[in-house]
């Protein structure tokens, strides 16, 4: 059966919220308040699927990282986002440097006799990142290190509807394979498709798109 692919695999979620999101007169932050229960009701699916527990990050710069985590994080972390950042610290979103550490943490970890068979990350974004090339790259590489297709997949989640970020998630879903990608390992959906009925099926597209 499909859902026996979703065993035995490290689930990694990224939070790639833009600054501007934060600000309670930004278009997008009742996108996001809309969303956050699904967010967490995939989580805890996340969540029963992974022993160890889940691997969270903020894509900020710096870099925060949660290993061996909970639901319970995650929706601290989205609370929090929920407040209009300090002025003097300002929010730089790096994707690149999220998915290439978890990326790298997977590859060490498959080298262990103990390994994991595969990896789902979840990427929630809202809107085109700047270093998009280098996340196509790191995307392409990664299909290119991998034997099987359903190893590892990589689900974006956009929140909103900005139409240049979804004509960069549809590139990575859709074309990485015509630029070198051994393997389309990309699925892409808005916020508005993560159904608590489908959440199953939703991490089955990460996989078998």
């Amino acid at each position: 059966m499909l859902t026996n692919l979703l065993n035995d695999r490290d689930y990694i979620i990224i939070i790639a919220r833009s600054a501007a999101s934060r600000e309670q007169n930004h278009p997008l932050y009742e996108h996001w308040l809309a969303a956050q229960a699904s967010l967490i009701d995939l989580a805890k699916k996340c969540q029963e699927l992974d022993s160890d527990g889940l691997t969270v990050y903020e894509a900020s710069t710096p870099l925060w990282k949660y290993e061996n985590t909970d639901v319970k994080r995650l929706a601290e972390i989205l609370q929090r986002q929920n407040t209009t950042p300090d002025p003097a610290n300002l929010i730089k979103i790096s994707l690149q440097e999220a998915l290439s550490d978890a990326l790298n943490d997977y590859f060490k970890r498959k080298a262990s006799p103990k390994a994991k068979k595969g990896a789902i990350i979840v990427v929630v974004i809202d809107e085109k990142q700047e270093d998009g090339k280098l996340v196509a790259e790191t995307i392409i590489n990664t299909a290119n290190k991998i034997a099987k297709d359903e190893e590892i997949g990589i689900s974006f989640i956009q929140i909103g509807e900005d139409v240049e970020t979804r004509e960069f998630l549809t590139y990575l879903d859709n074309n990485l394979q015509q630029v070198g990608a051994k393997f389309d390992i990309v699925d892409t959906k808005f916020w508005q498709e993560i159904k608590r009925s489908s959440i199953v099926q939703f991490l089955i597209g990460a996989i078998h798109d």
